[in-house]
């Protein structure tokens, strides 16, 4: 059946001096501009119903920016809302848009005019649609390592622990005229935007944006670049620091990326378009003690009074999400101990059998792996989409502790998921992907 398809670019660069998301004891909000921002949007139709997937140069979307823009998409446009993917590449160097802990004020007034942007660029999208044929390439590249190493006292800590699991490669989905000219390309990597460090302050995509500069160089500006976040939540570039690295790693991404594109077959040209969406109630693990809680609550307070005579803004700023947390936690731990599951919305965009998958969260990605080794086809499964609501690690990884499973939940100001949550999420993704007879091995720490 004939596909069509629209692209669509626009920038979302913020002003100077919005607080920027991903680290925490930043002083200031941004104080100039590196690199700028961009939105991408793509709608494919078959002549059922449109589908649409968005990449974002953002840390994540909020839930309320996620139901405005599929809402307002659905109204203009007529892409139902759980047929619009909505991916954030994760950089840390970009403004703060959702309701992170610590990490400085979210400015509404471009929180809004970043939503009508993003809105436009789908319905743009939706007006330019023209003939169009798929391919599907893999080519390898690492750009990252996994950061779980074993810590010197016992336990783990962020670091380079290079026998850990990694998705060395970039699938790419290439989108042409019916004449071979290339006009998109989605490519998906698994890698935290964190070439630059909390020490930043100037607004940057990140490696993700040097990739995305990279193929529409070498396609002589006529390709429209999406970058999709892969399932990072270990993960980490192996060269950070600098833009120097940064530019190093986009560059090899996007070279990569290429050679996928060069290489790509032709996929199922009669499969119609699908989508669905499977929510699920992830359980929970439960807080401290009571007496454990207030404790804590305690300390965090004189914490924030050390900090603000001290004068340190984002220490400041640390100290009032991390005791906003522990508050949290202390009216939980009294209220019993239990709280209400957290709901997670796991969604599939298939096109001529290529399958795009996105979790809301920073999920690991032994993951994605596992789906790579157990689909029947191209699989992009994705984290950051939809919204980034907590870490979603295997539960071998709680027994090893670390950063990811006993403190980042803080900062997004929930409980952490218990280790049942990845059978949860597993059973969601094999039923959206048809796995019939899945391999339920667990996965490695």
């Amino acid at each position: 059946m004939p596909l069509y398809a629209g692209v669509c670019e626009t920038n979302i660069t913020p002003p100077v001096g919005v607080w920027m998301g991903g680290y925490a004891f930043r002083p200031t909000g941004c104080v100039a501009i590196h690199d700028e921002l961009h939105a991408r949007a793509i709608v494919f139709h078959d002549g059922g119903a449109p589908v649409g997937i968005v990449s974002a140069d953002l840390i994540g979307f909020s839930d309320g920016m996620v139901q405005r823009i599929r809402q307002s998409v659905w109204e203009a446009v007529g892409i139902p809302p759980e047929a619009l993917m909505l991916n954030a590449s994760h950089t840390h160097g970009g403004p703060n848009v959702k309701e992170f802990n610590a990490m400085g004020p979210i400015d509404e007034a471009y929180v809004d005019i970043l939503t009508r942007k993003i809105v436009g660029a789908v319905r743009q999208a939706a007006d330019t649609l023209k003939p169009a044929q798929l391919s599907y390439g893999r080519a390898p590249v690492q750009v990252g390592v996994n950061r779980r190493a074993a810590a010197s006292g016992g336990g783990t800590t962020i670091g380079h622990n290079y026998a850990g699991p990694v998705a060395p490669y970039v699938d790419v989905l290439a989108v042409s005229e019916p004449s071979g000219d290339l006009f998109a390309m989605l490519f998906t990597h698994a890698c935290h935007g964190t070439t630059l460090g909390g020490d930043n302050l100037r607004i940057t995509a990140d490696y993700c944006g040097y990739a995305a500069d990279a193929v529409r160089r070498q396609t002589d500006g006529k390709a429209t670049p999406l970058f999709l976040q892969g399932c990072s939540g270990n993960i980490n570039p192996m060269r950070r620091a600098t833009f120097t690295a940064a530019a190093h790693n986009g560059r090899m991404l996007g070279g990569a990326a290429l050679q996928a594109w060069q290489d790509a077959g032709p996929l199922m040209e009669d499969e119609p378009i699908s989508h669905a969406i499977r929510t699920v109630q992830l359980p929970m693990s439960p807080p401290p003690p009571v007496e454990e809680c207030r404790e804590t609550v305690a300390r965090c307070e004189a914490q924030l009074a050390a900090d603000r005579a001290a004068g340190s803004v984002g220490a400041i700023l640390n100290s009032e999400g991390l005791l906003a947390y522990a508050q949290l936690e202390l009216r939980i731990a009294e209220a019993g101990g239990t709280s209400v599951p957290a709901e997670m919305e796991i969604q599939r965009i298939t096109v001529q059998g290529a399958c795009f998958v996105g979790l809301p969260a920073e999920v690991f990605v032994q993951y994605a792996l596992d789906l790579d080794a157990q689909a029947l086809g191209p699989v992009f499964t994705l984290g950051c989409t939809n919204g980034a609501h907590n870490y979603l690690p295997t539960a071998a990884a709680y027994e090893l502790g670390g950063y990811e499973t006993n403190h980042a939940h803080r900062y997004y100001h929930n409980l952490m998921y218990s280790p049942a949550s990845e059978r949860i999420v597993r059973e969601a993704l094999y039923d959206l992907l048809g796995v019939a007879e899945p391999d339920w091995t667990p996965y490695s720490a």
